[in-house]
């Protein structure tokens, strides 16, 4: 009885999940809003982790049947301040902020598993951000997985790795650690003896990656941000030497056109002894939404209007990795992924993109790897990647900059002592000499409360236009305290 009522809270879970999404359709952000390139609208995301305070925390259940089987609920909650120094944290939306994470699991004794993983995060502006990562039910055989729900596909280490976004959602609190938010969908994943695998992947839903901290006033015509990764667009542009505003109008696409979009995957792999080796293909709505733009300006110059319409594109993602498992502590691997988008968005067209500025869609190409030594908390990692399509600087006005060129990773973890942990994790990008740097030390007060100092910090090159341009005073000076339940 136990067992059927832990599904039953999951499967629960998910339709509340999905019935906030939809009414908070018409609250949705818009992120990216540009004049003259793209504008992204996401949706904000809330789920119901009120019905998970039913589980006790940390239980194990021990009667008859169940006697194998357990579950545990445990997360953390806490707050951390990013002006430690002066000037440093002044972005908006940047000073500090509390966050409540929550992780439930379940394994039962017939091999059903169970799990939500959920966070979320207040800044100091009152934005409410929220993440529902993963919550989903998997039935476990002697060879083969079926989960139903929410899941990270860990298909591509270079996509999770480099933060690329191509296959799982981003959780987008910040950039600097870019979490993953898995699809909705079908999985399943069998192993045969014969050393070969096989992963499939299917789904009629589509929930588009999240932004948070934009503001649209409808009536005003006016967007504003409330986070350091949001970027709004300009309120007035200069004209002949005139200060002309300007005012946005959001179109709003059907609920039902946004989210009944099919996505599907199948990946093949094979393993013998310490080789392993796969490919995988995955079609599939692009991550985030797309956004044409209609401009129109008044005879008399004295307001410019923008019409701004969500366009959904699909594109087709096929990789390939290679592993091998030097010793019990060390593995290398190589990865390749590439990203061919649609030349067209789904469904009808609207006149728009005919007249007015659409997005353009590039191709994209990566091949990368790496080395990894973990043995308990210490960890040393060391990445590279390197985008092998072509991309013009100059003159792709219209087209994403590559978040990644050529870049290195070095990510390191070490536990001093019992009470003492320090970090470090660093990205450099070698054609446009963008940095990102992360240096952190945790001391443990006590066994359920966590002190932290750190920096986080975003290098640009002044003379070059990248990615990373946009949020260069994004950095943070912190300390942090945390509780873990």
């Amino acid at each position: 009885m136990a067992q059927k009522t832990l599904i039953i809270d999951l499967f629960v879970i998910m339709i509340r999940y999905c019935y906030k999404y939809l009414n908070l359709w018409s609250g949705m952000r818009v992120q990216n809003l540009k004049l003259k390139s793209l504008i992204a609208i996401l949706i904000a995301v809330s789920s119901g982790p009120t019905l998970l305070a039913a589980n006790s925390v940390s239980t194990q259940i021990n009667n008859g049947s169940l006697q194998n089987s357990g579950s545990n609920f445990s997360g953390d909650f806490g707050f951390q301040a990013n002006n430690l120094v002066e000037d440093v944290g002044e972005v908006v939306g940047n000073k500090h902020f509390g966050e409540l994470n929550i992780k439930y699991d379940s394994l039962s004794a017939d091999k059903t598993f169970k799990k939500v993983d959920l966070a979320s995060r207040v800044n100091n502006e009152e934005i409410l951000m929220y993440s529902l990562k993963e919550a989903f039910v998997e039935f476990r055989y002697s060879t083969s997985e079926l989960a139903l729900g929410r899941k990270v596909v860990d298909w591509s280490p270079a996509d999770s790795t480099w933060g690329l976004g191509k296959i799982n959602n981003r959780v987008n609190f910040d950039y600097f650690t870019p979490g993953q938010e898995g699809l909705v969908g079908a999985f399943y994943n069998k192993k045969y003896s014969t050393g070969f695998n096989l992963s499939m992947f299917g789904s009629f839903v589509y929930i588009p990656e999240q932004g948070h901290g934009m503001q649209i006033d409808s009536k005003n015509g006016t967007v504003s941000c409330k986070t350091p990764w949001c970027k709004a667009p300009g309120s007035s542009v200069n004209v002949e030497g005139k200060n002309v505003p300007i005012y946005y109008d959001v179109e709003y696409p059907e609920v039902s056109d946004v989210v009944l979009r099919y996505s599907t995957g199948i990946r093949a792999g094979y393993e013998y002894k310490r080789f392993s080796t796969d490919a995988f293909y995955m079609r599939k709505p692009e991550n985030g939404i797309s956004i044409a733009a209609e401009i129109s300006v008044e005879s008399d110059f004295s307001q410019i209007d923008v019409g701004v319409t969500p366009q959904f594109y699909y594109h087709d993602v096929t990789g390939m990795n290679l592993g091998y498992q030097l010793s019990d502590d060390i593995k290398i691997y190589g990865a390749a992924i590439s990203s061919i988008p649609s030349k067209y968005p789904d469904g009808d067209q609207p006149y728009i993109e005919y007249t007015g500025i659409k997005p353009k869609k590039i191709k994209e190409d990566y091949l990368g790897g790496g080395i990894v030594y973990s043995i308990g908390v210490d960890k040393i990692q060391f990445d590279y990647i390197a985008r092998v399509s072509d991309f013009d600087r100059e003159n792709e006005v219209l087209a994403e900059y590559p978040r990644w060129n050529q870049a290195l990773h070095l990510g390191y973890a070490k536990r001093l002592t019992r009470k003492v942990d320090v970090g470090l994790d660093y990205k450099f990008d070698m054609l446009t000499e963008d940095r990102l740097t992360m240096l952190n030390a945790k001391y443990r007060i006590s066994s359920n409360v966590i002190g932290s100092v750190g920096v986080n910090i975003i290098g640009t090159n002044p003379n070059e236009r990248s990615y990373w341009s946009d949020y260069d005073n994004n950095d943070a000076v912190y300390t942090s305290l945390k509780v873990v339940f």
